[in-house]
């Protein structure tokens, strides 16, 4: 039997077979990041479905380097209600549910190089902590993240993310995002 007429037989048999079912569309949910560089904070809102994107209609606030507890706080509930939740039949899917350019991320890099006064990546990345947070049902959760080198995070083994009610306190969510950047930085 030819390659060909395997292939096709292996294609007619699997156009009988009934499709699986397509997976349910992930949970609802709210994304933001905490940036803690030394000279300032970045606070962003996310636009997210099964991964979590920068949102460029989003909410981004740039702090102090060790902002008061209340201003951070503040700053992430509102990014956080600026994240969307944003489906695949949504018009702007394919403009902000991919991952960005080497361009997009050069400049976004220049940016923030311009604004801490810092002419390298390794100047701006030294002493840099993270912390991804999730609003879902109710629960803030916040995981400090590592930095890997050239912009990109990880998660830190050991260290389980932590979970606060949404109802949270401007200053109780400021201590919280404080002490998960200090483990970031110190992982």
């Amino acid at each position: 039997m030819s390659f060909e007429k395997a292939l096709a037989q292996m294609k007619a048999q699997n156009a009988r077979k009934p499709k699986p079912p397509p997976p349910p569309p992930p949970a609802e949910s709210r994304e933001a990041t905490v940036e803690a560089y030394r000279q300032f904070t970045h606070v962003f809102s996310q636009a997210v479905y099964s991964a979590a994107v920068g949102d460029p209609k989003g909410y981004a606030a740039f702090l102090d380097a060790e902002p008061a507890r209340e201003d951070l706080g503040r700053a992430l509930h509102d990014a956080l209600a600026a994240s969307r939740f944003i489906t695949p039949d949504h018009p702007e899917w394919d403009t902000v549910m991919r991952p960005p350019t080497a361009d997009e991320i050069k400049a976004r890099e220049d940016d923030l190089k311009r604004r801490a006064g810092v002419k390298t990546n390794k100047a701006l990345y030294k002493g840099v902590g993270s912390v991804a947070v999730t609003l879902q049902d109710g629960q803030i959760e916040l995981s400090p993240l590592r930095h890997r080198g050239r912009g990109a995070w990880e998660g830190i083994r050991g260290h389980e993310p932590r979970r606060l009610p949404a109802s949270v306190s401007d200053a109780e969510l400021g201590d919280a995002v404080t002490a998960a950047i200090e483990i970031s930085r110190n992982s």
